[in-house]
């Protein structure tokens, strides 16, 4: 991997019709996006958002708390008419509060996202130190990841893409955006935060860091830096693995707490897959307390000592296989704590799986809790397993009559009671296959879930190995068949309502994905006519190039023919110099002659007028000479 795959080498144009900027006081939205905003002032609408009343800077005297809050408002609203947008609308948040508000936060973000209908929202990113910071970004992340598709909203989500920006904490970005042509602009903007700039110097910090940023692009002058996702990005990360993507995590493995948690692994022949498993699990926020391993009937596993004092692991091994429901169950046995989880040895789980879970399970009031799972495909590479796609594969909100019909709940998004599971019975034995299809039907009859709308872990395909021999795909006879029996011991369970909220459910699905599928050929089917007008502009353009190609040779050539005739016209002027000075010469000499011969005439009359003249003409006569 080079470093162009991690960071741009070309600057981005980060264009919007409706911009929505975010921000969590006044004067983030400034220091982190200023020129990006300035470059916007001519689009169809901007509105800048500042969440709090940036009242709690240090220094400040709380009696004067409201009267610095105004004052950074007025400011916010200078730098605004600097940068040439419509002034602020402000959230009225106090300063440093947004974490503990994070309800009232979301549906501040729902309404302005409603109402405003942006298409590119930018927002201070989620590796930032400040906390407020932080809280806006993840409030964000959250809202727009847990938008789905029958959502009666989905349509303000579904196309929306967002900006994350750099204040006081650099991310690692995938556009760089070229501001100099606005820089003077935002160094305006930047200078109306006078109270700012009296505490710290962030004008030169900023400057700083947008010239840094200049350094893979070509050209002179400021860049600003934004980690860009769209939706089905959104909604296929986790906000954990997302933010310790572009930054340094903020929270370390078991930072948060630990939880009374005993995940049970199922692992059979896959040592390396294994590892990565029980990886995921050390690397959690809030950590589980127990894991237990069932080596169900594979070799021994070994290396397992990798992991000292991140929880209580327990190892079983079975010495001959008993199918995967059989060692789900011995791993329930053996745990000790309070509430079960589950991790396949081909699955991963996201930094922040147990965190969420837990803290949904113990809002409560519903005993079981699930999240959702992004389906991610690898592919084998001369470099190792590649990741080829990523989905969200596995969201739907809870509802036991559709239950009935699909497994639409991976087993490793589960957190429940371990005291329920032993009163469902755990898993069937008979069931090789759909084993967790069958649990968790058997448990929505004792009790209802709760959806927490996060991608927590991950479903991994590995295509063409990296499998258990004895499993079978999907579409396997085998497979089929143990669908088939739970779907007929279930029979009884079906009413016709349920089935009809079940089609109804399944038609809406598929009227959602025709949709998306007509959208997108409509946009393949523009962007192959875009292609093709830029193949003909292209065209015109080789053409017109060449003709400039022609023009310039015979621009050259005429250039060529003027220096060769100015040199000719030189050796003519100088010939010419010569000529009129010989000239001058000759004219000299002609009127020296002409005075000469005058002077020779003049005596050449008085020689004719004189008697010795007249005498010799006589004589010459009388000698008979004329």
């Amino acid at each position: 991997m080079d470093e162009t795959s991690l960071i741009p080498y070309q600057a981005s144009e980060l264009a919007a019709a409706r911009l929505l900027v975010l921000a969590a006081h006044p004067d983030d939205e400034t220091l982190g996006a200023g020129g990006t905003i300035a470059l916007h002032s001519g689009a169809e609408a901007v509105l800048l958002w500042i969440a709090t009343d940036g009242t709690r800077q240090e220094g400040v005297d709380p009696a004067q708390a409201a009267s610095y809050g105004e004052l950074r408002r007025d400011e916010a609203r200078l730098a605004a008419r600097s940068l040439r947008v419509p002034e602020p609308a402000f959230g009225g948040f106090p300063d440093r509060s947004l974490s503990e508000r994070s309800a009232d936060l979301d549906a501040a973000l729902g309404a302005l996202i409603a109402e405003f209908r942006p298409d590119l929202v930018l927002c201070p990113s989620p590796v930032e130190i400040h906390p407020d910071h932080r809280a806006l970004a993840e409030a964000l992340f959250t809202r727009v990841a847990g938008s789905r598709s029958l959502d009666a909203d989905h349509d303000r989500y579904r196309l929306l893409r967002v900006g994350f920006y750099e204040v006081s904490h650099p991310l690692l970005p995938n556009a760089l955006v070229d501001i100099s042509s606005v820089a003077d602009r935002k160094r305006e903007a930047i200078s109306a935060y006078a109270s700012q700039l009296a505490v710290r110097d962030y004008a030169a910090a900023v400057n700083g860091l947008n010239a840094y940023r200049r350094l893979t692009l070509s050209g002179a002058g400021p860049v600003e830096a934004f980690r860009v996702l769209s939706y089905p990005q959104i909604s296929a990360e986790s906000l954990e693995d997302f933010r310790r993507s572009i930054g340094p995590a903020l929270v370390r493995a078991g930072g948060v707490s630990t939880a009374p948690v005993t995940v049970v692994i199922r692992t059979r022949n896959r040592p390396a897959l294994l590892a990565e498993a029980l990886e995921s699990v050390a690397a959690q926020t809030v950590r589980p307390r127990q894991v237990v391993v069932v080596n169900d009937g594979g070799a021994p596993v070994e290396g397992l000592d990798r992991f000292p004092g991140a929880f209580d692991l327990v190892v079983e091994q079975r010495a001959e296989r008993g199918g995967r429901s059989a060692a789900a169950n011995r791993g329930v046995a053996l745990a000790r704590e309070e509430l079960i989880g589950f991790l396949d040895d081909d699955d991963r789980l996201a930094p922040d799986h147990f965190e969420r879970l837990y803290a949904a399970w113990r809002q409560g009031p519903e005993a079981v809790v699930y999240s959702d799972a992004a389906t991610v495909v690898h592919t084998r590479t001369d470099a190792g397993w590649e990741v080829r796609h990523r989905l969200l594969q596995y969201s739907l909100d809870y509802d036991p009559d559709y239950l009935l019909y699909a497994n639409y709940i991976p087993l490793h998004t589960l957190l429940l009671p371990r005291a329920l599971y032993a009163q469902v019975g755990g898993f069937d034995t008979e069931l090789e296959y759909s084993e967790d299809w069958d649990f968790l039907i058997r448990l929505s009859f004792e009790t209802p879930f709760r959806h927490v709308r996060a991608v927590t872990c991950e479903y991994r395909v590995f295509e063409g190995g990296a499998a258990d021999p004895a499993h079978v795909a999907a579409g396997a006879g085998e497979f089929q068949a143990a669908r088939g029996k739970i779907y007929a011991r279930y029979a009884s369970r079906r009413s016709e309502e349920g089935l009809a909220r079940a089609f109804d459910r399944m038609r809406a699905q598929i009227a959602f994905w025709y949709d998306r599928d007509g959208r997108s050929q409509g946009e393949l089917a523009y962007q192959r006519e875009s292609h093709r007008h830029l193949g003909e502009r292209l065209e015109r353009a080789e053409g017109e190039r060449a003709a400039a190609r022609e023009a310039i040779r015979r621009s050259i050539e005429l250039e060529t023919d003027r220096a060769r005739l100015a040199v000719e016209n030189e050796i003519v002027h100088a010939r010419l110099a010569d000529l009129y000075a010989a000239n001058e010469r000759y004219e000299k000499d002609a009127v020296r002659s002409y005075g000469e011969l005058g002077r020779l005439n003049g005596i050449l009359e008085q020689i004719y007028a004189s008697r010795i003249w007249k005498l010799h003409l006589l004589l010459d006569r009388l000698r008979g000479r004329r």
